[in-house]
């Protein structure tokens, strides 16, 4: 705004600035504005000089160097993608899927398997979408989300791919492409159900997907970096898992398996998943991290047994068992190059051909192997070998019941250790657990990572323990212990929360509400034709009561010697296509917890024998043998049923755990197990004691009481 004045004959012009406020001036945002005074008379000109601040633009955002180098992993994929020689075609792609696992779709692959890691630097579960022209997203778990955007660096987009409300991958790709683009996957490291959705919906948005297998592993095994090479595949020979252990021939299981073929109409098989192969055949290996597993394909006809496996992987024992050598019958076993599985796949003679379809865990065979099948030879079903390995035959029920009583010795040993130590961390005791198992004899290595969460983090169901999360273990939170062992005579896994101060009332209030839910589901009898999922709600219910849930299932089912999880059964009431029953010779975890965000959490899992009980009713018989603690049990909050349940199993701890102790000279720890042992006192006797000391009111609610835990039990019987 311009005002003129008039003083002493002069003239002023005064110009009025609007200044921002808050804006600091600084000498590149000022700008100098000269105004001229005319005077009346032939007086000089006076110049007024005024300092004028321009608007300030926002700041440019920051590069992300790692989003534009070409010479990292994200970058080279991004080269390759423009390149015929990686491409195998004249056009390249728009964009590439990389997805987490290996070709038989295991849950946890190998390091050198892990394609999606190698590219962008994740190490969980998860799928990435790279564009040719600049951006790079990857999809994730909820439970993941927190730790993959601490450890992705910023030329990725972490997506919750458990949230609705944020675009999925056909949406991110779509709107970032124009029509006709192309987009390049392996069709080798997915399902085949989730393949046809990816084609399906980008062809929709006018996009093709092209299954190219080989342009990560080409540019993984021509990587300059030494950090980011390939690491190389286990060189370890795979061997014979001895009879007394597998119960059962594989020949009796190739019977057993060959009949099932027949029932379903179906005159093969390809057996894709790792641990059906190692059941099959009696055989053990080394090729997943955390089991015992041969990295193998297996086609099975009426009249031929054809395993494709990497050179060098068969012992000389595991051949001459399978009848190897001098195969020119039928009872023997042919061996192939194991890539050579696609090709041969493609010609094979059988008019049809069972292809695993995805159960709950077991993801199926892959789309490569659907795909390399002619359709009209395509039985998809689940394989019946789940069926098969997941009732365990005597030999089997005897190792596992063998591999908890070495797992409780080495836990129990772990646990007492802990309570006279300080200054650990959540990563130190980790590793702690895994040295501690070794310990014992018969052990292989751990059949899972093992997980420590200490305060806030173990209220987190999904949290691992990183570098930047790692925290100091003190006396005033619960500290979560997730591990397992993989023995030679079976597979566990246990979970336990620990207090090593005085825990609050709501820490106790947690802990004895999970504890209930466990001892729900331990004293459960349900009848022989009950779905699996069903008997969910009756271990939630006293969660429920509190108004808490978790969001994982209760438990599913456990291998023996194998993968700790298996089909064909999960116990979440939340699904309704797997409603598989439970039978005798089952093995299942159940695991409940209570999580409060940012306070703590508890978690309590043991794995779970299914026994038969009379009339016709399945129950249940703890594997895992290992003691709770005491100090954050309520025991006002257990009814009389519970507390008897509590007190049968501290004693078989007593009685089976204790000689195991004594025997391998573990006094303290002995000693340290029977304190956390001592039974507890029944409601019942108590108010034998009192006597006739109560008065009208409390003997009619103890009457009440009394009736409704009658009801309770019958409805358990």
């Amino acid at each position: 705004m311009n005002i003129e004045l008039s003083l002493c004959g002069i003239t002023v012009r005064v110009v009025l600035i609007a200044v921002c406020r808050g804006v600091r001036l600084t000498p590149q945002s000022q700008q100098t504005t000269t105004s001229t005074f005319r005077p009346a008379m032939s007086t000089p000109p006076v110049l007024l000089t005024i300092l004028q601040e321009q608007p300030t633009q926002p700041p440019a955002p920051p590069v992300c160097a790692d989003a534009t180098d070409v010479t990292n992993p994200l970058g080279r994929l991004r080269s390759a993608m423009k390149n015929s020689i990686y491409t195998q075609m004249n056009t390249f792609f728009d964009a590439f899927l990389i997805f987490y696992s290996d070709e038989h779709l295991s849950e946890e692959p190998l390091p050198s398997e892990r394609r999606l890691q190698y590219i962008s630097g994740w190490d969980g579960v998860g799928t990435g979408a790279v564009l040719a022209d600049g951006g790079a997203a990857v999809w994730v778990p909820a439970g993941d989300v927190r730790r993959a955007r601490s450890m992705l660096t910023c030329a990725w987009l972490v997506i919750d791919a458990d949230d609705p409300r944020q675009p999925n991958i056909i949406e991110w790709i779509s709107e970032r492409l124009a029509r006709s683009g192309r987009v390049g996957a392996d069709a080798r490291l997915t399902s085949v159900n989730e393949w046809q959705y990816l084609s399906k919906e980008l062809q929709h948005a006018g996009l093709q997907l092209v299954h190219t297998p080989t342009l990560v592993d080409q540019l993984w095994n021509e990587e300059p970096d030494p950090e980011l090479r390939r690491p190389d595949f286990p060189k370890t020979v795979a061997k014979n898992y001895g009879l007394e252990f597998a119960g059962a021939t594989w020949r009796e299981k190739l019977n057993a398996l060959r009949h099932e073929l027949r029932n379903s109409e179906a005159d093969a098989i390809i057996v894709t998943a790792l641990d059906e192969v190692a059941w099959l055949f009696n055989v053990r290996g080394r090729d997943l991290p955390y089991a015992r597993l041969l990295k193998a394909f297996v086609v099975v006809s009426q009249r031929e047994v054809r395993i494709y496996v990497p050179p060098g992987k068969l012992s000389v024992h595991v051949r001459d068992a399978l009848a190897v050598f001098n195969c020119n019958h039928e009872n023997c076993t042919r061996i192939s190059d194991y890539a050579n599985i696609y090709s041969e796949i493609r010609r094979i003679p059988e008019s049809k051909v069972l292809i695993p379809s995805a159960g709950t865990f077991q993801r199926g065979a892959s789309a490569a192997i659907a795909q390399s099948v002619p359709p009209a030879k395509r039985v998809q079903v689940l394989s019946p070998i789940v069926y098969l390995k997941a009732q365990k035959n005597e030999a089997e029920v005897k190792g596992m019941k063998k591999a908890h009583l070495r797992d409780a010795v080495a836990m129990c040993t772990l646990l007492s250790y802990l309570e006279s130590k300080s200054a650990q961390s959540e990563m130190t005791v980790e590793r702690t657990t895994d040295l501690t198992r070794g310990s014992q004899a018969g052990y292989i290595g751990p059949s899972m990572q093992t997980r420590v969460a200490y305060g806030p983090n173990a209220a987190e169901p999904d949290y691992r323990a990183t570098n930047s999360s790692n925290r100091k273990i003190f006396k005033n939170g619960t500290l979560v212990i997730q591990s397992g062992g993989q023995y030679d005579e079976g597979t566990t896994i246990v979970t336990r929360t620990v207090h090593y101060g005085t825990p609050s009332r709501d820490e106790r209030k947690a802990y004895t509400t999970v504890l209930r839910s466990l001892a729900a589901m331990a004293m459960l009898r349900i009848p022989f034709l009950l779905p699996a999922a069903h008997i969910d709600p009756v271990a939630r219910a006293p969660l429920w009561e509190a108004k808490q849930d978790y969001p994982h299932p209760t438990g599913h089912g456990v291998g023996a010697a194998l993968a700790r999880k298996e089909d064909p059964v999960v116990i979440d009431y939340r699904q309704d296509t797997n409603l598989h029953p439970l039978k005798e010779g089952y093995f299942i975890n159940a695991e409940p917890g209570w999580y409060e965000p940012g306070k703590y959490g508890v978690r309590l899992g043991n794995i779970l024998e299914v026994v038969s009980r009379s009339n016709g009713y399945l129950g249940f018989h703890e594997a895992t043998l290992l003691p709770f603690e005491p100090k954050l049990i309520d025991k006002s909050m257990l009814t009389e049923y519970e507390i008897k349940w509590l007190n049968g199993y501290n004693d078989r701890i007593r009685k089976e755990v204790g000689p195991e102790l004594k025997q391998q000279e573990l006094t303290d720890v002995y000693y340290w197990m029977m304190n956390k042992t001592v039974p507890l006192e029944l409601p019942s006797k108590a108010k034998k004691m009192t006597g006739n000391s109560a008065d009208p009111r409390g003997h009619m609610t103890g009457v009440l009481l009394a009736v409704a835990v009658t009801v309770m039990h019958v409805l358990s019987n």
